[in-house]
């Protein structure tokens, strides 16, 4: 969307800079008060234009940025000037002199007015642009989710239970009928009931410690096959009711995977969502995978496992579940809800940046539902909550429900 702005105003630029100029190259010598019109309005365009570049460029970084456009925009500006001045005070019409001085003219007014009004639709955008807010896109959503959970490494098989596994356990039985459940199914996203599927503990930890980065490939997605095809020896998680392991996953199947410090997590932030090849799923198993730091969650040894330590103060085991889970029911495969990215932020990215951050992709936007209400969120929207919100007993994650806001 910004790039479709900036061409427009590019296109603008080059039209109004190019014909005033070809005016000029057209009109008969020394007849000064038409063609000394056409120059002045130029001149000015041009001079506004690198006024408002000038004050727009204090808020550029890096601040290199900032220094070479500034002194190019007003040497670009004496030699418009210049050559304006030359062209309308010409004594013979049509010469290749007047026209390669027209030619500069054109290049170097043009491309002021373009600098001017890039900065203004970047100083608009910034100060004004709308929030974020999801939209449907190709409407793929899980309308019946089913939540298993897989606790993998010998960390989770201690006695007692570490508490995240007890607080991930209470929470996953009474989803289904959870106030924060039924938030979701009535928020109009297509998601119409929580079901809860089982949950093990794979105590079998790897012997080298082997980094999960992605969930389609490596170390992910092996424990998850090995875990469904039955090559592990399973035990129930404390508090569950035992189930066996199932043949087939549900079509709607959420698998939810605890790492542990022996299958580091990798993912990014402290919990993720995505999909893996899985057979009986044309376009996945969808699948959530947090980080090895709970394993140690509200333990003294917490201090002493730097995963842990890392884990900000709000992201509890419920609010990450929680965040993942209903990111992962609303756009499972990425295209269900979410923001794309405003202009606002596109136009903020642009500033921090540096015009060269145009040539390359940007970071992707965190828009969906959860990440637009996730406290300390620098891409979210101001209607985001301050603090995690309660749910039956757990704190859970706020998500952005169409014409709501931030609700759970």
């Amino acid at each position: 969307m910004l790039i479709r702005a900036l061409t427009v105003v590019a296109v603008v630029a080059v039209l109004a800079g190019g014909g005033t100029v070809w005016l000029l190259v057209r009109e008969r010598p020394r007849q000064a008060r038409s063609a000394a019109g056409r120059a002045r309005v130029l001149q000015r365009m041009a001079g506004a234009s690198v006024v408002v570049a000038l004050a727009s460029l204090v808020f550029l970084r890096p601040w290199y940025w900032a220094l070479a456009l500034g002194m190019a925009a007003v040497a670009a500006l004496v030699a418009v000037v210049g050559l304006l001045r030359r062209l309308a005070r010409r004594d013979a019409p049509d010469t290749w002199g007047a026209v390669l001085v027209a030619l500069a003219s054109v290049v170097l007014g043009s491309g002021l007015i373009a600098l001017g009004g890039t900065a203004a639709v970047l100083d608009v955008t910034a100060l004004w642009g709308g929030d974020p807010r999801p939209i449907p896109h190709a409407r793929q959503v899980l309308a019946h989710p089913v939540l298993y959970q897989v606790f993998w490494g010998a960390a989770w098989a201690a006695t007692p239970p570490p508490p995240a596994l007890t607080e991930a356990v209470a929470f996953q039985r009474v989803l289904p009928t959870s106030s924060w459940a039924v938030a979701v199914a009535d928020a109009g996203f297509g998601v119409d009931s929580f079901s809860s599927g089982g949950c093990w503990i794979d105590p079998r930890t790897p012997g080298v410690p082997v980094r999960a980065t992605t969930t389609s490939s490596g170390p992910f997605p092996a424990e998850l096959r090995a875990v469904f095809a039955g090559r592990r020896r399973l035990l129930p998680c404390p508090g569950s009711a035992p189930r066996p392991v199932p043949a087939l996953l549900p079509g709607d199947a959420v698998v939810a995977l605890w790492l542990s410090p022996g299958a580091p997590y990798g993912l990014g932030g402290v919990s993720a969502h995505g999909s893996t090849p899985w057979t009986g799923h044309p376009a996945g198993l969808v699948v959530t995978g947090l980080s090895d730091g709970f394993a140690s969650w509200g333990e003294a040894g917490c201090a002493r496992a730097a995963a842990c330590r890392a884990l900000p103060a709000f992201a509890t085991p419920t609010y990450a579940l929680s965040h993942e889970v209903v990111e992962s029911v609303t756009n499972p495969f990425g295209q269900g809800w979410f923001a794309d990215p405003p202009l606002q932020w596109s136009a903020a990215y642009l500033f921090h940046h540096g015009p060269t951050s145009l040539l390359g992709p940007a970071p992707p936007f965190q828009g969906e539902v959860a990440d637009l209400c996730q406290p300390g969120q620098p891409d979210a929207t101001e209607e985001r909550l301050p603090e995690p919100t309660t749910s039956d007993g757990f704190a859970v994650a706020a998500f952005y429900r169409p014409g709501l806001g931030c609700v759970f």
